[in-house]
């Protein structure tokens, strides 16, 4: 018997810290005959390295004190790379990764707020009167009756920065910028219009860039499945903070039948937030979002960046289900299916690529699917539920299906 695996897979875990190099490193270094290129930067060891160290004044106006701290060094890793493809077809795309500054809190928007509007007071005669840099500074650094201050370290937080803990971003283009040095699209663009893959909801202010996180990987040429879990580790019970969630980055074989080369705009991505998509609109009002569709270059014609949604055999969602097993009657097997893309306009499009979608029940994470075992055709198969609460099942027939993704043999 032989088995054709005509794909890399591999599975491990890393700190968040490490997670875009280990990614892109399986992907560009690991994949053997199925690796991507890896454009920017020009080594793999240029990504996750610190830059050099800058500094941070929280005073502007000119203003001194030395009542409080207000000069800090900032060193940030750079987290930014672009890769690209060659797909069976021939044609080339890009994909940009990358980790951004994370989200400020409530107190830390509070205290910007703070900063900003305590430079003007009145006194209780009503007078009015202003202060400077410093002494608001010095104002927001009193402490209270129970220990804390008036926001000044909410404030300094928040200058300072660093990067996301629970999210990297996916974008994709068909080309690069004039001097190969960014995809090509505009810098204004892609900071609304972006996919945002996350692993995480809310993590404790403790928890730094040593957070775990486990990785499932397939990769070839055409196409990219990629499951993120947070580690659980960092959770507390119920439990509902880590993530599972799924990407996937690539291009559709065609369907049956298909009358068409399905070529030049034959590239998407999908991916798994824990908070909703940013429906930003710079390509019209139907720009896929990336999260909740599959979004692809463009469509039949040529019009960029549409959304397309998943087709599967499916029962009815709200079905009464036992769960405790497979099919009574078939060897307790489970039925998966294909990913059919389907736009709203061009209808039916393609499959997607070492995927299959199925029924959740009675089988756990990580658990190994085998399609005609025992033949030349088997192929393997691990299972996934999608725990992060926006992805492209949500515009499915079913949203408590699973999905599983292409693994070889050998592994358990």
């Amino acid at each position: 018997m032989a088995i054709t695996e005509d794909f890399y897979y591999m599975e491990g875990n890393c700190s968040v810290k490490n997670l875009v190099k280990t990614l892109v490193t399986e992907i560009t270094q690991n994949s053997g005959v199925y690796k991507w290129n890896l454009v920017v930067p020009d080594s793999i060891d240029k990504i996750g390295v610190n830059g050099a160290a800058g500094t941070i004044n929280l005073i502007t106006d000119g203003s001194t004190t030395d009542k409080v701290q207000t000069t800090f060094s900032v060193s940030r890793s750079n987290d930014t790379c672009i890769i690209k493809t060659t797909t069976s077809y021939g044609k080339i795309f890009y994909v940009k990764i990358s980790r951004p500054t994370r989200e400020l809190t409530t107190a830390e928007n509070n205290a910007i707020r703070k900063f900003k509007s305590s430079h003007i007071y009145d006194d209780i005669s009503g007078a009015t009167h202003s202060r400077n840099d410093a002494q608001v500074l010095e104002f927001m650094a009193e402490q209270n009756a129970d220990g804390t201050d008036n926001g000044y370290n909410d404030y300094v937080s928040a200058m300072t920065v660093g990067l996301a803990l629970n999210n990297i971003r996916l974008q994709m283009a068909a080309s690069l910028n004039s001097d190969s040095t960014d995809i090509d699209v505009s810098k204004d663009i892609q900071e609304r219009y972006n996919y945002r893959l996350a692993w995480y909801r809310n993590l404790q202010p403790e928890i730094k860039d040593f957070l775990p996180v486990q990785y499932w990987i397939c990769v070839t040429k055409d196409s990219i499945n990629l499951v993120l879990r947070g580690d659980p580790s960092a959770d507390v019970a119920p439990y509902n903070n880590y993530l599972t969630s799924y990407a996937y980055i690539g291009a559709l074989k065609p369907v049956e039948d298909s009358a068409y080369t399905d070529d030049e705009y034959n590239f998407g991505i999908t991916t798994s937030s824990e908070i909703e998509p940013n429906y930003s609109n710079p390509y019209g009002e139907r720009t896929g979002t990336g999260v909740t569709d599959v979004c692809m270059i463009a469509n039949k014609i040529g019009m960029p960046y549409q959304p397309h949604y998943p087709a599967f055999y499916s029962t009815n969602p709200f079905m009464d289900k036992c769960g405790v097993e497979g099919s009574r009657w078939n060897h307790k097997k489970h039925q998966f299916s294909d990913i059919t893309l389907v736009h709203p306009v061009d209808m039916e499009r393609g499959k997607m690529i070492n995927v299959l979608v199925g029924d959740a029940s009675s089988i756990y994470d990580t658990d190994k699917l085998v399609y005609m075992k025992g033949t030349d055709s088997e192929e393997n198969y691990k299972k996934f539920k999608i725990t992060a609460p926006f992805n492209f099942l949500n515009n499915s027939s079913n949203i408590n299906y699973c999905i599983a993704i292409r693994c070889p043999q050998s592994i358990e």
